[in-house]
């Protein structure tokens, strides 16, 4: 997992120093530089989907390998990203390595650009025009060293501030960013990361009456210490302007129509233990699922306890679909987790942990099964879970908050 911030350095000129002449060149990167500060700066908190196919290629391999891919809303409120599932409803300020596991970054989104553009840490150098789709485009590279970085990579346990390095294009007309790419320069020797590159491509978006220039895709590389590379593409759609979870006005309401009054849910804790027997309303498809989905399923079985009725046949239940791996060997497997979430029957609500203890069997030649930490391991022809598959699961009095 990687981290970008940044550090502004504190530049003083002395008085009396004479001043180095003005070049057309610095006329030219002052003009980009302050066009990106404008927009950078302009930009309201906003909020997009964000969808990342992970894969991984072997030190010997020609062929990168699909992982898993990942579906998170992610948002820029006051200069910081924010993740959350899909659906949630409520952004976490954690950073995005500790709710997704695995190869992960963050600064695609928006921190890259301002680390380049803002921080005044930046070394420019021109390499003059490139011919891109819609026109010409000035190309430039620049470094910051490790001294002046906020760059921070992170292995397991183990982190590093690094330098970086890369290059960008901006339009010679709008001089609107095109391109950007950072690359790590000078990597910590106690890291076992042996290179880390990502690039971004941007575009106007129009978020409520005005277009900005957002990022719309990035490519992260990063290989370790044996030369195994992880891959990581990312798409950005439907952004929008980023409210918050409540809006707070000082002017009179106005009347409301009259309509039924809805009835009241009262919620309520499921016993420790308590068992469910569960089918899903859908089917998953590993080919076009990612971490971060809803699903919804139902209650086969009323869900009894102590002789009484806890949970009606029926109930509406939501589950979050938290991981699934792909492993290849002779036969393509995968092992997945599921975290239900959350059961609704009439006049009640339960938010719940449930840990899955037991699946039916899939016909054919494709196999289901159930390990003890509750990961479904699926082996064979049809790498899904078909609608309707029945499965056993066990109430938790942990809440996992985090999964919903």
């Amino acid at each position: 997992m990687r981290r970008l911030g940044w550090l502004a350095p504190a530049l003083l000129l002395a008085a009396g120093e004479a001043r180095p002449p003005v070049t057309a060149e610095a006329i030219r990167i002052g003009r980009i530089q302050a066009h990106m500060r404008d927009i950078l700066t302009r930009i309201p908190d906003y909020t997009c989907l964000q969808q990342i196919e992970r894969s991984r290629r072997a030190a010997k391999s020609r062929r990168f390998q699909l992982v898993d891919t990942i579906r998170l809303e992610v948002a820029l409120v006051q200069g910081k990203e924010m993740f959350a599932w899909p659906g949630a409803g409520k952004f976490d300020d954690r950073e995005i390595g500790r709710i997704v596991g695995g190869t992960i970054g963050n600064g695609n989104f928006a921190l890259h650009a301002r680390a380049v553009f803002l921080a005044g840490s930046a070394a420019f150098e021109y390499e003059g025009e490139v011919a891109y789709a819609n026109g010409k485009a000035h190309r430039y590279r620049f470094s910051v060293p490790r001294i002046r970085s906020g760059y921070l990579l992170r292995s397991g346990p183990l982190e590093g501030v690094t330098g970086y390095k890369g290059w960008f294009e901006a339009d010679t007309q709008t001089l609107d960013l095109i391109r950007l790419e950072v690359e790590a320069d000078d990597i910590p020797e106690h890291l076992p990361i042996k290179a880390a590159r990502d690039r971004m491509e941007y575009a106007r978006v129009t978020i409520g009456e005005h277009d900005f220039l957002l990022p719309k895709a990035s490519e992260l590389v990063l290989t370790d210490a044996e030369g195994t590379e992880s891959r990581n593409l990312t798409s950005f759609s439907g952004c929008r302007q980023y409210t918050g979870e409540s809006t707070i006005s000082f002017a009179d309401p106005e009347p409301a129509p009259a309509t039924a009054a809805p009835e009241p849910v009262v919620p309520v804790e499921l016993p420790d233990g308590l068992g469910l027997t569960v089918a899903f309303d859908e089917t998953i498809q590993f080919d076009k699922a990612a971490i971060g989905d809803q699903i919804t399923g139902h209650v086969v079985e009323n869900a009894r306890w102590k002789g009484k009725t806890m949970v009606p046949r029926g109930a509406v239940v939501k589950a979050r679909l938290l991981g699934f791996k792909r492993y290849y060997a002779r036969v393509e497997f995968l092992r997945v987790a599921v975290a239900l979430t959350a059961v609704d029957f009439p006049g009640a609500h339960a938010d719940i942990d449930a840990k899955i203890e037991d699946i039916a069997g899939l016909p054919g030649w494709t196999r289901t099964a159930v390990d003890k930490q509750g990961i479904i391991n699926i082996s064979g022809s049809r790498l899904e879970l078909p609608r309707g598959l029945r499965m056993v699961w066990r109430v938790r009095s942990d809440l996992g908050k985090e999964s919903k």
